[in-house]
C-alpha cells in the first residue's frame, strides 16, 4: 500500500524576491483540474494534459526550453519547470478565470505591448535599458528581466530569472493576452511562499525571509494579491544598482539571443 508523505515541520517562510525563491512545489494540472474544472479528453494526443472545456484553451508538455506550454486560439505561453511556483499558477489561474469574464481577450488577434508588466516592474523599482537589440526592464539585483525584441515586434517576449542551475523562462507569444503577462508581473513582485528546504542553496544569501504562521500555501493571482498585504516589506537590496548590466557573472540573467533568421 502507497504509504502517505512525511510532513514537513519546518516553518512556512515569505521569501523575497521572488524570482530567487525556486520553483516550490507546484501541482499545475491538479490546480487546473481541481480549481477550474479543466479536464484531459479520452482521444486528446499524448502531449496534451488538460484542456479549458469548449474555450479551446490546452495546457501541453513539450521539449527544449519551453517543455510545459498553455496555448490557444492564435498564442501559446510556454515555461520551464524552474519557473517560480507563484508565477505559473497565477498565469494560469488569469487564463482559466479570464477565459469566463473576457474571452475576447484570448484569441490571439493582437501583439503583446506588456504596458501595465512594464509600469509595475519600474515603479517597484526595476530599470529599463537597452541591450542586444532587445529592450530589457530589469531587477535591481539584474537577476532577472523582463525582455522585448526592439527590432522584431512580432517575436516572443521573456520573462527570465536565475535558477538553481541557469536561468528559469517563461515566454509569451508575440500575441500571447496581455492579461496574463500582468498576471505574471504581480506574481513576480509579491513574495513567494516556502519552506526553508525548498530554496536554492546558491541564492540563500540574496534572499530576505520571514516566518509565517502556518497555513496551508497560498498560490495564485488572489493569494498572491493577499499575501503582498501581509507580508513584510521588502529590505532593500545591498547590490549595486548600476544602469548597465553585470558581465562575467554565473548569476546573471543573460541578455536573450538573437534567432537566426
Amino acid at each position: 500500500m502507497p504509504t502517505a508523505s512525511p510532513i514537513s515541520t519546518e516553518p512556512l517562510l515569505s521569501v523575497r524576491p521572488t524570482h530567487l525563491a525556486g520553483p516550490g512545489d507546484a501541482d499545475l494540472p491538479s490546480l487546473l483540474a481541481e480549481r477550474h474544472g479543466w479536464f484531459r479528453p479520452y482521444n486528446s494526443p499524448t502531449h496534451v494534459v488538460l484542456v479549458s472545456g469548449t474555450t479551446g484553451i490546452a495546457l501541453s508538455t513539450g521539449s527544449g526550453t519551453a517543455p510545459l506550454s498553455l496555448t490557444g486560439i492564435g498564442w501559446s505561453v510556454g515555461f520551464c519547470h524552474q519557473v517560480p511556483a507563484e508565477i505559473t499558477q497565477s498565469l494560469l489561474d488569469e487564463a482559466a478565470t479570464g477565459l469566463l469574464h473576457r474571452p475576447d481577450l484570448f484569441t490571439g488577434t493582437g501583439l503583446l505591448a506588456g504596458h501595465h508588466a512594464r509600469a509595475a516592474l519600474l515603479a517597484a523599482g526595476w530599470s529599463g535599458h537597452h541591450r542586444d537589440g532587445y529592450e530589457l526592464v530589469s531587477a535591481p539585483d539584474r537577476r532577472a528581466a523582463l525582455s522585448f525584441p526592439l527590432e522584431a515586434p512580432g517575436s516572443e517576449v521573456m520573462l527570465t530569472g536565475a535558477a538553481k542551475k541557469g536561468t528559469w523562462t517563461v515566454r509569451f507569444g508575440a500575441t500571447a493576452p496581455e492579461p496574463l503577462l500582468t498576471a505574471a508581473t504581480a506574481a513576480l513582485l509579491a513574495p513567494a511562499v516556502r519552506r526553508a528546504g525548498q530554496l536554492p542553496a546558491r541564492h540563500r544569501n540574496l534572499l530576505t525571509t520571514q516566518t509565517l504562521a502556518e497555513r496551508p500555501p497560498r498560490t495564485g493571482r488572489f493569494d498572491a494579491a493577499r499575501a503582498r498585504n501581509t507580508a513584510a516589506p521588502p529590505v532593500p537590496t545591498a547590490l549595486p544598482l548600476s544602469d548597465r548590466p553585470r558581465t562575467g557573472s554565473s548569476a546573471s540573467v543573460p541578455a536573450p539571443r538573437h534567432r537566426p533568421s
